[in-house]
């Protein structure tokens, strides 16, 4: 009996050590496949994990480049990418704009770490007892780290990442400097992040300055920013705001008064209220801007303030003339664009600039990047060599049938009406806009001079040296155009146009100030009053005169191409040169437009807005001191030739002697 217990105990000992050994294995197993599991999810949901930024580097994170403009006298006149607001400390902001989006976002934000496991909890059940996601738990620090660091997908993954990221932020950051970062970079809808962003938008005004309505409107928006926008969606907007406010007076963050007082006295929405120009005022211009403060400054810097040379009142009325005059005969004269750029004669200042009658439509800029033909407009620089080379607004060529060169390089230009006047002045042929002396001219002084000279002036495009350019052959830029021609008015100095006089950065930091150069004496001074008393006598009796602007001096030059592809007019007053181009962007020709109809029209149209109130101030264009009584006796003798020639020719086409001339070219 004794051994028979012996060996029963036996057994039992070797089952009870095999069994102990086998739950041994089974316990190991199950901490391998769990050691395992743990590792392979920890490297799972930790795998792609991005790098919290530097304390120092996280109010720059994720900030897209963004342009703001200023006019000439420094005021706001447009916005172009997310519209960042100056950061603001807590201590700049009345109390109850955080206590607002503390109150709808994250309640127990100054208690948790990051995470909010009671926040949790309470939306699993919530929405476990609705079927649907009606309430989440993520925390302010999780939205923070969510737009900063994190993509929006939604998965368990990035959900994990979110919180874990959010309690590394909690030991990187205080509490107060999370807040401070989360008010100034949240998403407060149509691009404008943070609440002095979204303040100036909506109310017109800082966020130090906002009521307790106003907060709570904007403290609705984080939710689900085009939902709840309040320019949009009102009465979602007021429906959410009022949320916030019973929510802040459950909190104890306000009184019952104050939640009243609210009530009486709503948010009043004051957007539009800001003076910006549109895209279709500006778009244009910032592609410029844009452009030039990469060649100023570099790409170093992604917040730039930029003040401009631009006066928002000319700039408004370009538009309109540009727009209003080929509005009215875009079908019938099959015109579909225009370009003007109009700048300060005495400064080079660009104070308008306009690419196009619409950049939504087409971003192209026909002011700085469209390449077409002046035409007869290029006959100002011809004429200007002409001087330099000796000749005199008095000297005689003659209007006829002419051949220049020979063989390949022959060439018979013919006159826009077809006809020939004879004997004329330069004075005559330049203010009637004669091919055919032009074309004389141009190969007596040589069409490399004429290059030289134009290139001198302030074009930059590559131009043809051969005879046709006296005729306006080579494309040119109409932003060259405009500048050169105010060597004439500026009596031989270079004034280089330029649209940017400051670039900083939000912080105020500068980054560039233009620098006013001494201009440059590119023109003998004689010959600059000369060619200014031809350019005058060209808008008084010419081909220019429908820009004639009353007892107000003006001189310029039409200019138009073959096939009535292409059409200018450029002209200057004491206080303005503008230039403006009409055609159309697919060379197709116009109905006959000359540059003495349309672009003439448009012209006078915007000058006269931009002299309202000005003094009337005389160009320095002496007239000529010819003391020789047989010169004068001749000149007179030619100049009422010419006029009687011209009455002849009008007299047989059935026109009116005052309407003839802007029928030129």
């Amino acid at each position: 009996m004794e051994t028979f217990r012996a060996d029963l105990n036996a057994v039992n000992d070797n089952s009870g050590k095999k069994k102990r050994r086998w739950v041994g294995a089974v316990l190991l197993s199950l901490l391998l496949i769990g050691s395992i599991s743990f590792m392979m999810g920890r490297h799972y949901l930790l795998e792609g994990l991005p790098e919290l930024p530097t304390k120092q580097s996280m109010w720059a994170k994720n900030l897209q480049p963004n342009i703001t403009l200023l006019d000439k006298d420094g005021v706001i006149i447009g916005h172009r990418g997310p519209y960042y607001g100056k950061p603001l400390k807590l201590s700049d902001m009345p109390p109850w704009l955080p206590d607002a989006f503390l109150a709808i976002e994250d309640q127990r934000f100054w208690e948790h770490p990051g995470i909010d496991r009671k926040a949790i909890f309470r939306a699993v059940i919530e929405n476990s007892k609705a079927g649907r996601k009606v309430q989440g738990g993520s925390t302010l620090t999780q939205q923070l780290v969510k737009n900063m660091v994190l993509t929006r997908e939604k998965t368990y993954k990035r959900k994990f990442q979110e919180m874990w990221l959010a309690y590394k932020m909690e030991q990187l950051l205080s509490k107060q400097e999370i807040l401070e970062l989360y008010l100034n970079r949240i998403d407060l809808g149509n691009r404008a992040f943070g609440v002095e962003a979204a303040s100036q938008r909506l109310f017109g005004k800082s966020a130090k300055d906002i009521s307790l309505s106003e907060a709570a409107v904007l403290a609705a928006i984080p939710k689900a920013p085009t939902t709840y926008d309040p320019v949009k969606n009102p009465e979602a907007s007021a429906g959410r705001a009022r949320l916030v406010l019973q929510n802040m007076v459950i909190q104890g963050k306000i009184s019952p008064q104050e939640l009243q007082d609210a009530a009486l006295k709503p948010a009043e929405i004051k957007i539009g209220d800001s003076g910006y120009l549109d895209e279709r005022h500006l778009g244009h211009v910032f592609d410029v801007v844009a452009e030039r403060a990469k060649e100023l400054i570099g790409t170093h810097s992604q917040d730039l303030v930029v003040r401009t040379t631009l006066d928002p009142k000319l700039q408004n009325h370009g538009l309109n003339a540009i727009s209003t005059i080929i509005n009215k005969s875009q079908k019938s004269k099959k015109v579909s664009d225009g370009a003007l750029v109009s700048i300060e004669t005495e400064t080079g200042a660009v104070r308008a600039l306009i690419g196009g009658r619409d950049y939504n439509k087409s971003k192209f800029n026909r002011a700085t990047q469209a390449l077409r033909q002046p035409g007869s407009s290029f006959k100002a620089f011809v004429y200007a060599t002409a001087l330099e080379a000796g000749f005199t607004p008095g000297t005689v060529r003659i209007d006829q049938p002419t051949t220049i060169g020979s063989g390949v390089t022959e060439w018979s230009p013919r006159n826009y009406t077809r006809r020939y006047r004879g004997p004329l002045t330069l004075r005559e042929a330049l203010k009637l806009s004669i091919n055919t002396v032009a074309a004389q001219v141009g190969a007596e002084v040589g069409p490399d001079k004429i290059v030289e000279l134009a290139h001198r002036f302030g074009i930059t495009t590559k131009l043809g040296a051969n005879y046709s350019i006296a005729l306006g052959s080579s494309e040119v830029h109409l932003i060259d155009m405009t500048s050169a021609f105010m060597v004439f008015a500026n009596e031989g100095l270079r004034r280089p146009p330029y649209l940017i006089e400051n670039i900083a950065d939000t912080s105020g930091k500068n980054l560039y100030t233009h620098r006013g150069y001494a201009p440059e004496r590119v023109y003998a001074l004689p010959y600059a009053r000369q060619m200014t008393g031809m350019l005058r006598d060209a808008v008084a009796t010419g081909t220019g005169r429908g820009a004639k602007m009353g007892n107000r001096q003006v001189a310029g030059k039409t200019g138009t191409t073959q096939d009535y592809r292409d059409a200018w007019f450029i002209g200057f007053t004491a206080d303005y040169t503008t230039g403006v181009w009409m055609g159309n962007d697919d060379n197709a020709p116009m109905n006959k437009i000359t540059g003495g109809l349309l672009p003439v029209d448009a012209w006078k149209m915007y000058m006269l807005k931009a002299h309202k109130n000005k003094k009337h101030r005389p160009l320095n264009a002496p007239e000529p001191l010819i003391t020789d009584p047989e010169t004068r006796a001749l000149i007179v003798f030619y100049e009422g030739l010419t006029k009687s020639f011209t009455d002849e020719r009008n007299l047989a086409n059935g026109q009116v002697a005052k309407t003839a001339g802007r029928q030129e070219n």
